[in-house]
């Protein structure tokens, strides 16, 4: 059973399609755009349940004519693109990153693509960013909600008194949107795409459909259409990638079109409804499913092709392309399938052919997954290639500290290489640590020589820092949290991992507790440093006012911020080497090489990298770290890009062994390379030779070398 057409509805999916839109492309006038989803889940909520409701009211309610519905209004215009998708995946994409969309592509056709984001998106797997299928979180989130949700609502209209229908409504809302705030404090990618923590925005636009808000006069439905335009303005205009989102920030938009639809259905026919209900946002909401759809594969697969970001103009170019796809969409596939069952045909057929389209996805995408995303032939060296951007660093799993939750140093014994005398740290000493909750379990670590602390390029170092430690009778322990660099008193930002601006902190306050329960014999710091002297796209560090800082003042913050921590170990006597980054290359080695070989082109333009490219960037803090080695004698520094680069190239690969697995992270073997310069065995042996004359009283330690 339908409801009376209301274009103003129609016109508010155009203001959640629109800037959701242009916020991918990147627009800067439009950084809350991501909040048109939650805008769509209002009126899917809204307009779902209205249906629902009359039905059961009506005692005609059938769960297979409505998931009937929702086959043929979902169904035709998704699995459309998904096949479209697949079939450039397969033609475009290396191995490696076709086997990643065969996984996402059976998780959106089973519809828990939510789940699967919710799991692989993070920061060691920066390519799940670039997933064409990526957008598809929402659709999941939706038809998990209507599974359980129409069920509820019978259960509810049949054996609830009426009055109560309202309390329990409000109360599933309000713990929804408590349980999302908790959350994201806690696991804020879990937040973002689980059905438990978005839930109260469907429930929002339910409320609406029973009745649960008394209706009010045109006039005052008039004002509240103005207030909702204006909230969801806001949101739009000063959220961006760093707002805690989504939990109490995502209120405004969801909230903001609560408000238009309520306003409407009073019969409000205000400057609200009559700009919503024009032609030109109407035909932007008629499309804006499809236009949902299609525009974020195009915009993927294109830069994917390309190899780089697509500009601002390329951007509105393949949305104008996808505003002409779901037009077409519009009309030769949604609509003839929306149109109701003929006389005669069969309940079940939609529901059959649903599930047969369903299976033939998932087929191929097993298939895929069981070719390991091979379906072209490969040269050894390509093959070898894409066998190390697979690759994924074991020590960034086992030594992470946690992302979320309670801040804990990582104990598991596989963080710890190489051997060590017995620690002569008293039990007690250990005990009141682990009690202490800043770093609990600590005295199950195995006890180390060296600590090597810092982010994921940290951990890229430990492979062959471990052997280093081996040979040299040593023994050597990471602790590390990605994006994270030994900096204090800084809240720093990455638009991949929500949180990190609460565990960065924390984390690096624990190293130094750490540090001076354990008294290693030398500390290894080493990080990306580049983002946090020039705040390239996606990075950004704000102080303890929650003010963003500009480069000059994060160039400041990052010299304090190291100074301090330099000046706390070597107060203690513990020498420090500081590890200047190694050149960022500016594209994925591995990749480039993959990809060359994979379309039969020459690979030699992914060996090395122009020198003044890979080494933008990295002047202002190398020489941070070679002023904080002059001042300090317990102080060496090693410029890794002293190593790494010739006086013109760059190389990415020496000796046939290909020296990165990304862009600016090494490989195993470029790991090995670097331990080797940076001398282990040799710094150890001074430090000693410090240590030793600072003990006999001389009071003056001889100062290492500077590399």
């Amino acid at each position: 059973m339908g409801l009376a057409y209301r274009a103003d509805v129609d016109g508010l999916r155009a203001l959640a399609i629109v800037p959701v839109v242009l916020f991918h492309i990147h627009l800067s006038a439009f950084p809350g755009g991501y909040v048109g989803v939650d805008i769509f889940f209002v009126i899917s909520g809204y307009l779902i349940t209205a249906i629902l409701f009359r039905e059961m009211k009506a005692g005609r309610f059938s769960l297979l004519d409505f998931y009937d519905r929702r086959i043929r209004r979902i169904f035709p215009a998704l699995f459309v693109v998904l096949v479209a998708t697949t079939l450039a995946a397969v033609f475009i994409m290396v191995p490696s990153d076709l086997l990643l969309y065969a996984r996402s592509l059976r998780a959106t056709t089973l519809f828990f693509s939510n789940i699967y984001f919710s799991k692989n998106l993070n920061y060691f797997q920066p390519e799940a960013d670039l997933n064409p299928l990526l957008h598809t979180w929402s659709l999941a989130v939706e038809e998990q909600f209507y599974i359980i949700f129409p069920l509820l609502l019978f259960a509810l209209i049949r054996w609830v008194r009426p009055n109560l229908l309202r309390p329990i409504i409000l109360v599933l809302i309000v713990a929804s949107l408590a349980h999302a705030e908790i959350r994201l404090s806690r696991n804020p990618i879990e937040s973002f795409f689980s059905l438990p923590t978005r839930a109260w925005e469907l429930l929002i636009g339910s409320a609406l459909a029973l009745g649960l808000v008394p209706l009010v006069t045109p006039r005052k439905g008039a004002w509240l259409s103005l207030a909702g335009l204006a909230l969801i303005v806001a949101a739009i205009a000063f959220y961006d990638r760093h707002t805690r989102f989504p939990g109490l920030a995502a209120l405004a938009p969801c909230l903001g079109a609560a408000l238009i639809l309520h306003g409407g259905a009073s019969g409000a026919n205000g400057m609200v409804q009559r700009m919503l209900a024009s032609p030109v946002p109407v035909f932007f909401g008629r499309i804006s499913y499809s236009l949902y759809l299609w525009h974020w594969p195009l915009l993927v697969l294109l830069a994917y092709y390309l190899g780089r970001r697509l500009s601002s103009t390329e951007g509105l170019m393949v949305a104008a392309l996808s505003v002409g796809l779901a037009s077409l969409s519009l009309f030769y596939v949604e609509a003839p399938f929306r149109k109701a069952r003929r006389p005669g045909a069969s309940r079940w057929a939609p529901v059959w052919a649903g599930g047969a389209a369903m299976a033939l996805v998932v087929a191929f995408a097993l298939t895929a997954i069981a070719r390991d995303g091979r379906f072209w032939p490969m040269s050894d060296f390509a093959r070898q290639a894409d066998a190390l951007a697979r690759a994924q660093d074991p020590f960034m799993s086992w030594c992470s500290a946690p992302l979320s939750g309670p801040m804990r140093m990582p104990t598991r014994p596989e963080c710890v290489i190489g051997k060590s005398e017995p620690t002569s740290e008293p039990e007690s000493a250990q005990a009141s640590a682990a009690a202490s909750g800043a770093v609990p379990e600590q005295a199950a670590a195995p006890a180390f020589d060296v600590l090597l602390w810092g982010d994921s390029h940290a951990s890229s170092l430990m492979a062959g820092l471990g052997e280093a430690a081996t040979k040299a009778g040593a023994s050597i322990r990471l602790v590390m949290l990605p994006a994270c660099p030994p900096l204090n008193g800084v809240v720093t930002l990455h638009e991949s991992i929500k949180g990190l601006e609460r565990q960065c902190p924390a984390f690096n306050r624990g190293v130094l507790e750490l540090i001076g329960e354990t008294r290693p014999k030398l500390v290894v710091m080493a990080g990306r440093w580049l983002p946090w002297t020039t705040l390239p796209s996606g990075f950004a560090i704000r102080d303890g006012n929650d003010r963003y800082l500009s480069v000059e003042e994060a160039r400041a913050a990052f010299v304090r911020g190291l100074t301090h921590n330099v000046d706390v170990v070597t107060g203690l006597g513990i020498p420090v080497v500081l590890v200047g980054q190694v050149p960022e290359v500016g594209y994925s080695p591995p990749h480039c090489i993959t990809r060359a070989a994979f379309s039969g082109a020459d690979t030699s333009h992914c060996l090395a990298q122009d020198r003044a490219k890979a080494m933008a960037g990295l002047a202002y803090s190398n020489e941070v770290l070679l002023d904080l080695a002059k001042r300090n004698p317990l102080v060496t520094t090693v410029l890794l890009s002293d190593r790494f680069c010739g006086k013109e190239t760059c190389p990415t690969m020496e000796a046939g062994e290909l020296l990165y697995r990304d862009p600016n992270h090494l490989s195993v073997a470029g790991s090995r390379m670097a331990a080797a310069f940076i001398d282990l065995a040799g710094v150890l042996r001074a430090a000693a030779g410090a240590q030793q004359a600072a003990g006999q009283g001389t009071g003056q330690a001889p100062p290492p070398a500077i590399r």
